[in-house]
This record gives structure tokens, sequence and C-alpha cells, in this order.
């Protein structure tokens, strides 16, 4: 049945595995629950010479989730290529001691630092191999706040977006815009195209990094740019632009802590500065609606 379904990580250490797993009971209060040698097999056909003490088969307890571990074919070489495993912990100070434990004679490959979806996150590979990242979860943060509100308008309002777009015709992909003067075509890719860089700027205020304002008229510039540049734009090109797009900009939104969506920044010269409800209210939701309002206009529904 599918409730009983489950998905686990199973790590072959190739002769290193009882040395994994008392490392990780070290670094991680690992409980290992079960252990079977070769020489324990009922089947002696699995038992290749000098592997009898080696571990056919092991689990052990991280926290909440259990990970299945094996020597493998004990050929000395273990690889860890292709994944890592997401160590999720209570605070900041449970991350430094947990993430010093793994680095022990590994190797950092980010180390913590508060971004702008965790107040403390970093990555690193242990003695073994094994890539790990180590998270502490926000604060506030999870479904039915503030951001997460947000997302849900933003994915809504794409949906219907998507919709619409889906309903054009040929003749109506070419149409003009009144009130941009572009094809309906390209005004739906500037659209699509604006939500990665707008999810961008959205994540560096949040995350409380510099940032550079526009120049007056850069914007209208960069516009006129992308509507010669994309004047040829496909409707199929374009609806999987903004099916990306609204993925990448909800799934930031989604990320973010009340206090962060209070922090501003300057994003045009002359401006007052704008906080991050008002980057994701202005740049995505009511640019959303400003433009598709202008194609349902022109095309007529």
């Amino acid at each position: 049945m599918t409730s009983a379904m489950q998905v686990q990580p199973y790590l072959f250490f190739e002769g290193r595995c009882q040395e994994a797993l008392e490392f990780y009971r070290r670094a991680l209060g690992a409980e290992v629950t079960a252990l079977m040698r070769y020489k324990e097999s009922p089947d002696p056909g699995m038992i290749q010479p000098g592997s009898e003490d080696k571990v056919m088969h092991a689990s052990f307890r991280v926290g909440e989730t259990t990970v299945l571990a094996s020597d493998g074919r004990c050929g000395g070489h273990p690889s860890f290529q292709g994944f890592a495993l997401s160590l999720t912990v209570a605070n900041e100070a449970e991350a430094d001691r947990l993430f010093g434990a793994l680095v022990d004679g590994g190797q950092v490959i980010m180390p913590l630092t508060a971004t702008f979806f965790s107040p403390r996150f970093g990555m690193t590979t242990d003695r073994f191999g094994v890539s790990w990242m180590v998270y502490v979860a926000p604060q506030g943060q999870g479904k039915g706040g503030k951001s997460e509100a947000l997302a849900k308008q933003l994915e809504a309002k794409a949906a219907e977006a998507l919709a619409t777009l889906e309903r054009l015709s040929d003749a109506d992909w070419k149409k003009v815009t009144q009130a941009e003067k572009w094809s309906v075509g390209v005004t739906a890719h500037h659209y699509a195209g604006a939500l990665e860089p707008i999810a961008g700027m959205i994540e560096t205020v949040a995350s409380g990094r510099s940032f550079a304002p526009f120049a007056p008229g850069a914007i209208d510039e960069m516009n006129a740019a992308h509507a010669r540049d994309h004047a040829g734009c496909t409707r199929a090109e374009t609806i999987e632009l903004l099916r990306k797009g609204t993925a990448v900009a909800a799934t930031t939104v989604r990320a973010l802590r009340d206090d962060q969506l209070a922090k501003s920044a300057q994003v045009m010269a002359g401006i007052p500065p704008m906080t991050v409800e008002q980057l994701i209210t202005g740049g995505l939701l009511a640019h959303l609606d400003e433009h598709f309002g202008s194609i349902k206009k022109t095309v007529g529904r």
C-alpha cells in the first residue's frame, strides 16, 4: 500500500562502513539499529573472500531519519556523487556544533553563513566523501504566513495568465497592445523574462546585501532592448519561460520570514526605498496584472 512507501538513502562505504557508523555516532549522535556482517549471511555464496567481517547491511538513525549502509563490494574506494544529505537542526549553535563535527577530516564546500532562506546554512563533505547540507529552519516560516499567502497569490495569477496565453490564436499573438506598443507575444515574454531577475532582487534585499539602484531611464532602455531582441518569440517558449520563472519566484517568496518582508532598499534612484513586500506586490503581482490586463484588452477576452 502507498501508505507504507518510503524512500531512504543507502550509502555504500566499500570497506569503511564500520568506521563510518562509529564516526556518525560521535558526530551526529547516530544510533545503529541493525547490523549484519557478511559472515552472518544465510547465503554463503554472497561472501567474498576476505570480506567476512565487513558490513553486509546496516541501518542507523539520525534524529527522525533512518539511513541504510553497507560495505557493498568492499572495493576500498567509496564514491558519493550527485546528491547530498540535508541535515535540518533546531538552532545556530547546533548547526555550528554538527557542521564542525562533520567537517573533521572532510572538506568545507560552503562555510556556515546567513542566507535569505536560513539564518545558518553550510555545505561540507565528510571524511568518507558524503556531502552534507546543514540547515537551520527560519523561525516563523511555514504555510499560512504572509510569505505563503503572497506566493499562492502569485501562483494563482500566473496560472490564469498561462491559461490566457494558451487560448490565444496566432493572429492574437501578433496584435499590438495599446499600453505597451509591443506585440502581445513580446508583452507576455517581457513579464515572463522579468520573473527571475525580480526574484533575484527580492533575495538580495531580503538578505541585507548591498543593492545598486537603477539609474533613471535604465529600466525603459532595458525594456526597449528586450522588445527588439525578442520580437520573434514564440508562444511555446514564452509559456515555458513563464512556468519556470513563476516556480523560481514563488519559491523565493515562500522562503521569506516576516522580518525579511519588511527590509528595504532603494531600487531606483530618485524614488523612496521599497520594502521586500512592496517589491513582491509591485514587481511580481501588480506587474502581472498590468501586462496581462493589457493583453486581454487587446485580444478582447
